[in-house]
Protein backbone atom coordinates (compact mmCIF):
# COMPACT_ATOMS: atom_id res chain seq x y z
CA UNK A 1 0.00 0.00 0.00
CA UNK A 2 2.90 2.34 1.04
CA UNK A 3 4.39 1.37 -2.31
CA UNK A 4 1.44 2.42 -3.93
CA UNK A 5 0.85 5.42 -2.18
CA UNK A 6 4.18 6.41 -3.53
CA UNK A 7 3.44 5.65 -7.21
CA UNK A 8 0.41 7.93 -6.94
CA UNK A 9 2.43 10.53 -5.28
CA UNK A 10 4.70 10.50 -7.88
CA UNK A 11 2.66 10.43 -10.39
CA UNK A 12 0.48 13.23 -9.12
CA UNK A 13 3.53 15.42 -8.83
CA UNK A 14 4.80 15.01 -11.92
CA UNK A 15 1.35 15.48 -13.08
CA UNK A 16 0.37 19.06 -11.21
CA UNK A 17 3.99 19.96 -12.61
CA UNK A 18 3.68 19.32 -15.70
CA UNK A 19 0.67 21.07 -15.37
CA UNK A 20 1.55 24.29 -14.20
CA UNK A 21 4.73 24.39 -16.55
CA UNK A 22 2.05 24.11 -19.10
CA UNK A 23 -0.61 26.79 -17.89
CA UNK A 24 2.97 29.23 -16.93
CA UNK A 25 3.40 28.14 -20.54
CA UNK A 26 0.35 29.43 -21.69
CA UNK A 27 0.74 32.63 -19.53
CA UNK A 28 3.98 34.07 -21.34
CA UNK A 29 2.58 33.56 -24.64
CA UNK A 30 -0.62 35.06 -24.13
CA UNK A 31 1.29 37.78 -22.66
CA UNK A 32 3.84 37.98 -25.62
CA UNK A 33 0.43 37.87 -27.44
CA UNK A 34 -0.95 41.26 -26.01
CA UNK A 35 2.22 42.45 -26.02
CA UNK A 36 2.94 42.12 -29.57
CA UNK A 37 -0.83 43.43 -30.86
CA UNK A 38 -0.16 47.14 -32.41
CA UNK A 39 -3.73 47.89 -30.65
CA UNK A 40 -3.39 50.00 -27.54
CA UNK A 41 -4.71 46.60 -25.11
CA UNK A 42 -4.80 46.11 -21.65
CA UNK A 43 -6.57 43.34 -19.49
CA UNK A 44 -8.13 43.76 -15.82
CA UNK A 45 -9.07 41.08 -13.38
CA UNK A 46 -12.44 40.91 -11.83
CA UNK A 47 -11.75 43.05 -9.17
CA UNK A 48 -10.47 45.74 -11.30
CA UNK A 49 -6.75 45.39 -11.03
CA UNK A 50 -4.43 45.69 -14.48
CA UNK A 51 -3.24 42.32 -15.57
CA UNK A 52 -1.57 43.44 -18.95
CA UNK A 53 -0.78 46.95 -19.92
CA UNK A 54 0.89 46.75 -23.72
CA UNK A 55 3.54 48.55 -25.43
CA UNK A 56 0.81 50.56 -28.21
CA UNK A 57 -1.36 50.93 -24.40
CA UNK A 58 2.28 52.63 -22.53
CA UNK A 59 3.01 54.75 -25.96
CA UNK A 60 -1.11 56.11 -26.15
CA UNK A 61 -0.93 56.69 -22.32
CA UNK A 62 2.52 57.97 -21.72
CA UNK A 63 1.79 55.60 -18.37
CA UNK A 64 4.79 52.79 -18.12
CA UNK A 65 3.42 49.40 -17.79
CA UNK A 66 5.22 48.64 -14.10
CA UNK A 67 3.30 51.74 -12.74
CA UNK A 68 -0.25 50.17 -13.33
CA UNK A 69 -0.29 46.62 -13.23
CA UNK A 70 -2.04 45.54 -9.88
CA UNK A 71 -3.17 49.07 -9.78
CA UNK A 72 -7.08 49.78 -11.05
CA UNK A 73 -5.60 53.14 -12.15
CA UNK A 74 -6.31 52.03 -15.83
CA UNK A 75 -9.00 55.16 -16.69
CA UNK A 76 -5.95 57.25 -16.27
CA UNK A 77 -4.86 56.36 -19.75
CA UNK A 78 -8.15 58.49 -21.29
CA UNK A 79 -9.34 60.64 -18.03
CA UNK A 80 -8.89 63.08 -15.93
CA UNK A 81 -10.94 61.98 -12.99
CA UNK A 82 -11.79 58.20 -11.85
CA UNK A 83 -14.00 56.77 -13.67
CA UNK A 84 -14.91 53.71 -14.96
CA UNK A 85 -13.51 52.44 -18.47
CA UNK A 86 -15.81 49.56 -20.57
CA UNK A 87 -13.98 46.57 -19.21
CA UNK A 88 -14.55 48.38 -15.37
CA UNK A 89 -18.63 47.53 -16.43
CA UNK A 90 -18.52 44.37 -17.60
CA UNK A 91 -16.72 42.81 -14.83
CA UNK A 92 -19.24 44.76 -12.92
CA UNK A 93 -21.91 43.65 -15.03
CA UNK A 94 -22.98 47.24 -15.69
CA UNK A 95 -23.19 47.74 -19.32
CA UNK A 96 -27.09 49.24 -18.51
CA UNK A 97 -24.97 52.20 -16.72
CA UNK A 98 -23.31 53.38 -19.80
CA UNK A 99 -25.17 56.25 -21.03
CA UNK A 100 -24.11 57.53 -17.38
CA UNK A 101 -20.01 57.67 -18.76
CA UNK A 102 -20.80 57.63 -22.37
CA UNK A 103 -22.34 59.47 -24.89
CA UNK A 104 -23.68 56.96 -27.12
CA UNK A 105 -24.76 53.18 -25.66
CA UNK A 106 -22.39 50.90 -26.23
CA UNK A 107 -23.21 48.77 -28.70
CA UNK A 108 -22.67 44.41 -29.15
CA UNK A 109 -19.79 43.66 -31.25
CA UNK A 110 -20.66 41.71 -34.45
CA UNK A 111 -17.77 39.51 -34.20
CA UNK A 112 -17.86 37.96 -30.86
CA UNK A 113 -20.84 37.30 -29.02
CA UNK A 114 -19.82 39.09 -25.07
CA UNK A 115 -17.87 41.92 -26.42
CA UNK A 116 -19.27 45.90 -27.18
CA UNK A 117 -18.00 49.20 -28.67
CA UNK A 118 -18.14 52.87 -28.93
CA UNK A 119 -16.94 55.13 -30.63
CA UNK A 120 -16.56 58.20 -28.20
CA UNK A 121 -14.68 61.62 -27.99
CA UNK A 122 -11.86 62.16 -25.54
CA UNK A 123 -10.86 65.74 -25.48
CA UNK A 124 -8.10 65.10 -22.88
CA UNK A 125 -5.36 63.22 -26.06
CA UNK A 126 -3.45 65.15 -28.45
CA UNK A 127 -4.25 69.12 -28.99
CA UNK A 128 -7.27 68.65 -30.09
CA UNK A 129 -8.94 65.53 -28.67
CA UNK A 130 -9.46 62.24 -30.45
CA UNK A 131 -11.79 60.02 -31.50
CA UNK A 132 -11.26 56.31 -29.86
CA UNK A 133 -12.83 53.03 -30.16
CA UNK A 134 -13.24 51.70 -27.44
CA UNK A 135 -14.36 47.67 -27.99
CA UNK A 136 -13.94 45.31 -24.53
CA UNK A 137 -14.73 41.41 -23.83
CA UNK A 138 -15.34 39.41 -20.63
CA UNK A 139 -12.97 36.47 -20.05
CA UNK A 140 -13.93 33.46 -18.69
CA UNK A 141 -12.59 30.40 -17.43
CA UNK A 142 -13.26 26.69 -18.29
CA UNK A 143 -16.34 26.61 -16.10
CA UNK A 144 -17.73 29.44 -17.67
CA UNK A 145 -16.92 32.26 -14.92
CA UNK A 146 -15.56 35.36 -15.48
CA UNK A 147 -12.13 36.33 -14.48
CA UNK A 148 -11.50 39.54 -16.19
CA UNK A 149 -12.23 41.92 -19.29
CA UNK A 150 -9.71 42.77 -22.15
CA UNK A 151 -10.55 45.98 -23.60
CA UNK A 152 -8.84 47.47 -26.78
CA UNK A 153 -8.56 50.96 -28.15
CA UNK A 154 -8.10 52.41 -32.05
CA UNK A 155 -7.60 55.73 -33.16
CA UNK A 156 -10.70 56.76 -35.39
CA UNK A 157 -9.99 60.48 -35.69
CA UNK A 158 -9.11 60.20 -39.20
CA UNK A 159 -12.29 57.93 -40.16
CA UNK A 160 -14.53 59.94 -37.98
CA UNK A 161 -13.72 63.52 -39.25
CA UNK A 162 -14.02 61.83 -42.75
CA UNK A 163 -17.35 60.52 -41.96
CA UNK A 164 -18.67 64.34 -41.07
CA UNK A 165 -17.69 65.43 -43.81
CA UNK A 166 -18.70 62.99 -46.34
CA UNK A 167 -22.59 63.62 -43.84
CA UNK A 168 -21.92 67.63 -44.25
CA UNK A 169 -21.40 67.43 -48.27
CA UNK A 170 -24.57 65.01 -48.62
CA UNK A 171 -26.44 67.47 -46.44
CA UNK A 172 -25.21 70.48 -48.61
CA UNK A 173 -26.41 68.79 -51.58
CA UNK A 174 -29.65 68.34 -50.27
CA UNK A 175 -30.68 71.67 -48.88
CA UNK A 176 -28.65 73.05 -52.12
CA UNK A 177 -30.83 71.33 -54.45
CA UNK A 178 -33.81 72.63 -52.06
CA UNK A 179 -32.63 76.32 -51.60
CA UNK A 180 -31.51 76.66 -55.14
CA UNK A 181 -34.98 76.34 -56.86
CA UNK A 182 -36.72 78.34 -54.62
CA UNK A 183 -34.27 81.28 -54.53
CA UNK A 184 -34.06 81.54 -58.50
CA UNK A 185 -38.50 81.67 -57.93
CA UNK A 186 -38.46 84.05 -54.84
CA UNK A 187 -35.40 86.08 -56.95
CA UNK A 188 -38.09 86.61 -60.24
CA UNK A 189 -40.98 87.47 -57.88
CA UNK A 190 -39.14 90.05 -56.32
CA UNK A 191 -37.67 91.64 -59.34
CA UNK A 192 -41.33 92.08 -60.01
CA UNK A 193 -42.10 93.54 -56.46
CA UNK A 194 -39.45 95.82 -56.90
CA UNK A 195 -40.37 97.25 -60.38
CA UNK A 196 -43.75 97.92 -59.14
CA UNK A 197 -42.86 99.92 -56.28
CA UNK A 198 -40.20 101.42 -58.38
CA UNK A 199 -43.05 102.60 -60.76
CA UNK A 200 -45.38 103.23 -57.65
CA UNK A 201 -42.59 106.08 -55.96
CA UNK A 202 -42.53 107.81 -59.65
CA UNK A 203 -46.04 107.99 -59.87
CA UNK A 204 -46.25 109.13 -55.91
CA UNK A 205 -47.04 113.12 -55.24
CA UNK A 206 -43.96 114.89 -53.54
CA UNK A 207 -46.77 116.19 -50.65
CA UNK A 208 -47.93 112.20 -49.33
CA UNK A 209 -44.52 111.92 -47.48
CA UNK A 210 -45.87 108.48 -45.83
CA UNK A 211 -46.17 107.26 -49.10
CA UNK A 212 -42.58 107.68 -50.07
CA UNK A 213 -41.36 106.69 -46.45
CA UNK A 214 -43.68 103.82 -47.16
CA UNK A 215 -42.00 102.82 -50.34
CA UNK A 216 -38.58 103.20 -49.54
CA UNK A 217 -39.11 100.75 -46.46
CA UNK A 218 -40.55 98.38 -49.08
CA UNK A 219 -37.85 98.69 -51.54
CA UNK A 220 -35.31 98.43 -49.24
CA UNK A 221 -36.76 95.34 -47.72
CA UNK A 222 -37.23 93.81 -51.69
CA UNK A 223 -33.89 94.50 -51.96
CA UNK A 224 -32.57 92.84 -48.89
CA UNK A 225 -34.82 90.00 -49.88
CA UNK A 226 -33.00 89.47 -52.79
CA UNK A 227 -29.44 89.82 -51.41
CA UNK A 228 -30.62 86.55 -49.79
CA UNK A 229 -32.06 84.98 -52.61
CA UNK A 230 -28.57 85.50 -54.42
CA UNK A 231 -26.86 84.30 -51.40
CA UNK A 232 -29.34 80.84 -51.26
CA UNK A 233 -28.06 80.75 -55.10
CA UNK A 234 -24.42 80.86 -54.48
CA UNK A 235 -24.84 78.43 -51.45
CA UNK A 236 -26.59 75.99 -53.74
CA UNK A 237 -24.79 76.60 -56.66
CA UNK A 238 -21.75 77.81 -55.88
CA UNK A 239 -22.74 81.40 -57.40
CA UNK A 240 -21.99 82.20 -61.06
CA UNK A 241 -18.47 81.52 -61.38
CA UNK A 242 -16.00 83.39 -63.61
CA UNK A 243 -12.30 81.47 -63.04
CA UNK A 244 -9.45 83.24 -63.65
CA UNK A 245 -5.52 82.05 -62.90
CA UNK A 246 -4.41 84.42 -60.57
CA UNK A 247 -3.05 85.09 -57.03
CA UNK A 248 -4.80 84.96 -53.57
CA UNK A 249 -1.69 87.29 -52.14
CA UNK A 250 -3.66 90.86 -53.34
CA UNK A 251 -7.21 89.24 -52.29
CA UNK A 252 -5.84 88.45 -48.72
CA UNK A 253 -3.78 92.21 -48.19
CA UNK A 254 -6.75 93.64 -49.05
CA UNK A 255 -8.87 92.05 -46.65
CA UNK A 256 -6.41 93.61 -44.09
CA UNK A 257 -6.84 97.09 -45.60
CA UNK A 258 -10.41 96.78 -45.29
CA UNK A 259 -10.36 96.32 -41.14
CA UNK A 260 -7.08 98.56 -40.57
CA UNK A 261 -9.90 101.04 -39.05
CA UNK A 262 -9.91 98.41 -36.41
CA UNK A 263 -6.56 99.92 -34.00
CA UNK A 264 -7.21 97.53 -31.06
CA UNK A 265 -6.49 94.46 -33.89
CA UNK A 266 -2.62 93.47 -34.41
CA UNK A 267 -2.11 91.56 -37.40
CA UNK A 268 0.63 88.97 -38.38
CA UNK A 269 0.44 88.56 -41.67
CA UNK A 270 2.84 85.89 -43.64
CA UNK A 271 2.31 85.78 -47.41
CA UNK A 272 5.06 84.46 -49.22
CA UNK A 273 5.92 85.83 -53.15
CA UNK A 274 6.17 82.07 -54.30
CA UNK A 275 2.85 81.28 -53.69
CA UNK A 276 1.27 79.33 -56.68
CA UNK A 277 -1.66 80.67 -58.41
CA UNK A 278 -4.95 79.63 -58.16
CA UNK A 279 -7.67 79.51 -60.67
CA UNK A 280 -10.59 80.78 -59.38
CA UNK A 281 -13.62 83.54 -59.45
CA UNK A 282 -11.73 86.21 -57.30
CA UNK A 283 -14.91 88.09 -56.56
CA UNK A 284 -15.65 85.15 -54.41
CA UNK A 285 -13.02 83.75 -52.97
CA UNK A 286 -13.04 87.63 -52.03
CA UNK A 287 -16.14 87.26 -50.20
CA UNK A 288 -14.91 83.76 -48.20
CA UNK A 289 -11.60 85.89 -47.54
CA UNK A 290 -13.48 88.99 -45.70
CA UNK A 291 -16.47 86.81 -44.37
CA UNK A 292 -13.58 84.57 -41.98
CA UNK A 293 -11.77 87.68 -41.43
CA UNK A 294 -14.77 89.87 -40.27
CA UNK A 295 -16.14 86.22 -38.14
CA UNK A 296 -12.57 86.75 -36.35
CA UNK A 297 -12.86 90.11 -35.41
CA UNK A 298 -16.36 89.59 -34.22
CA UNK A 299 -15.17 87.02 -32.03
CA UNK A 300 -12.78 89.77 -30.40
CA UNK A 301 -14.88 92.61 -29.28
CA UNK A 302 -12.38 94.06 -26.81
CA UNK A 303 -9.17 94.26 -30.00
CA UNK A 304 -6.41 91.32 -29.84
CA UNK A 305 -4.66 89.63 -32.65
CA UNK A 306 -5.49 87.81 -36.43
CA UNK A 307 -2.89 85.59 -37.64
CA UNK A 308 -3.06 85.38 -42.10
CA UNK A 309 -0.62 82.90 -43.95
CA UNK A 310 -0.60 80.87 -46.94
CA UNK A 311 1.62 78.50 -48.15
CA UNK A 312 1.44 75.42 -50.52
CA UNK A 313 0.83 72.17 -49.78
CA UNK A 314 0.57 68.97 -51.37
CA UNK A 315 -2.36 66.86 -50.91
CA UNK A 316 -1.91 62.80 -51.42
CA UNK A 317 -4.74 59.96 -52.11
CA UNK A 318 -6.62 59.65 -49.28
CA UNK A 319 -7.10 62.54 -46.31
CA UNK A 320 -10.20 63.99 -44.22
CA UNK A 321 -10.44 66.53 -46.18
CA UNK A 322 -11.70 64.27 -48.93
CA UNK A 323 -9.77 66.39 -51.45
CA UNK A 324 -8.48 65.36 -55.23
CA UNK A 325 -4.45 64.22 -54.89
CA UNK A 326 -2.76 67.39 -56.04
CA UNK A 327 -1.50 70.77 -55.05
CA UNK A 328 -3.01 73.47 -53.05
CA UNK A 329 -2.61 77.14 -51.49
CA UNK A 330 -4.09 76.98 -47.79
CA UNK A 331 -5.17 80.07 -46.18
CA UNK A 332 -5.16 80.12 -42.60
CA UNK A 333 -6.79 82.88 -40.74
CA UNK A 334 -7.00 82.60 -36.91
CA UNK A 335 -8.10 84.77 -34.20
CA UNK A 336 -7.80 85.03 -30.40
CA UNK A 337 -11.36 85.07 -29.64
CA UNK A 338 -14.03 83.06 -27.10
CA UNK A 339 -13.34 79.89 -29.41
CA UNK A 340 -15.65 76.89 -30.41
CA UNK A 341 -17.00 74.26 -28.33
CA UNK A 342 -15.97 70.65 -29.97
CA UNK A 343 -19.54 69.53 -30.32
CA UNK A 344 -20.31 72.43 -32.33
CA UNK A 345 -17.61 72.02 -34.61
CA UNK A 346 -18.95 69.76 -37.37
CA UNK A 347 -21.85 72.40 -37.53
CA UNK A 348 -19.72 75.31 -38.38
CA UNK A 349 -20.81 75.00 -41.73
CA UNK A 350 -24.30 73.90 -41.16
CA UNK A 351 -27.16 76.77 -42.94
CA UNK A 352 -28.08 78.93 -39.83
CA UNK A 353 -25.93 77.76 -37.44
CA UNK A 354 -24.57 80.33 -35.24
CA UNK A 355 -22.42 80.54 -31.69
CA UNK A 356 -23.11 84.02 -31.64
CA UNK A 357 -25.16 85.45 -28.60
CA UNK A 358 -28.20 87.11 -28.93
CA UNK A 359 -26.34 90.14 -28.27
CA UNK A 360 -24.15 90.38 -31.07
CA UNK A 361 -24.47 91.07 -34.73
CA UNK A 362 -27.32 89.18 -36.51
CA UNK A 363 -26.88 88.58 -39.95
CA UNK A 364 -28.22 85.92 -42.83
CA UNK A 365 -26.84 82.99 -40.78
CA UNK A 366 -25.61 81.68 -44.47
CA UNK A 367 -22.39 83.20 -43.97
CA UNK A 368 -19.76 80.29 -43.51
CA UNK A 369 -22.47 77.85 -45.32
CA UNK A 370 -21.76 80.11 -48.73
CA UNK A 371 -17.73 80.65 -47.79
CA UNK A 372 -18.22 76.29 -47.90
CA UNK A 373 -20.29 76.07 -50.83
CA UNK A 374 -17.94 78.42 -52.71
CA UNK A 375 -14.77 76.56 -51.94
CA UNK A 376 -16.66 73.18 -52.92
CA UNK A 377 -17.39 74.44 -56.07
CA UNK A 378 -13.63 75.33 -57.48
CA UNK A 379 -12.79 72.25 -55.98
CA UNK A 380 -11.67 73.13 -52.67
CA UNK A 381 -12.71 73.47 -49.03
CA UNK A 382 -12.28 74.86 -45.39
CA UNK A 383 -11.89 73.19 -42.20
CA UNK A 384 -12.03 74.48 -38.80
CA UNK A 385 -10.21 74.01 -35.45
CA UNK A 386 -11.55 75.84 -32.19
CA UNK A 387 -10.19 75.78 -28.73
CA UNK A 388 -12.49 77.29 -26.18
CA UNK A 389 -10.77 80.58 -24.27
CA UNK A 390 -8.15 79.93 -27.06
CA UNK A 391 -9.61 81.10 -30.32
CA UNK A 392 -10.35 79.29 -33.85
CA UNK A 393 -8.23 78.67 -37.14
CA UNK A 394 -10.19 78.79 -40.14
CA UNK A 395 -8.04 76.51 -42.81
CA UNK A 396 -8.80 77.24 -46.84
CA UNK A 397 -7.71 74.69 -49.41
CA UNK A 398 -8.06 76.05 -53.23
CA UNK A 399 -6.41 73.83 -55.62
CA UNK A 400 -3.54 75.29 -57.38
CA UNK A 401 -1.10 75.61 -60.54
CA UNK A 402 2.32 74.05 -59.58
CA UNK A 403 4.15 74.68 -62.84
CA UNK A 404 2.08 77.96 -63.90
CA UNK A 405 2.06 78.97 -67.80
CA UNK A 406 3.51 82.31 -68.43
CA UNK A 407 -0.36 83.26 -69.13
CA UNK A 408 -0.54 83.20 -65.12
CA UNK A 409 -1.41 86.04 -63.43
CA UNK A 410 0.33 86.46 -59.64
CA UNK A 411 -0.38 90.67 -59.52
Amino acid sequence: MEVLFAFLLCIAITYFGYSAWKWKHREQMLRRIIQASPLPTFVIRKDHRVLYWNAAMEKLSHIKTEDVIGTDQQWRAFYREQRPCMADLIVDGAIDKAPRWYSEMPRKSRLVDEAIEAVVFIPEIGDRGKWFRFTASAIRDSRGEMFGAVETTEDVTEEKLADEELIRIRKQESLGAFAGGVAQDFDSLMSAVLRNIFLAKLSASDEDKMMEEGLATAEKAGLQAKELAHQLITFAKGGYAVRKLESVIPLLREAVECYRSRSDIQWNVSLPDTLWPVEMDSKQIRQVIENIVSNGLEAMPGGGTIDIGAECVTIGGKNVLTLKPGHYVKISIKDRGAGVRKEDLSRMFDPYFTTKTTGGRKGMGLGLSICYSILKHHDGTIAVESELGEGTTFSLFLPAEADPSPKAQSD
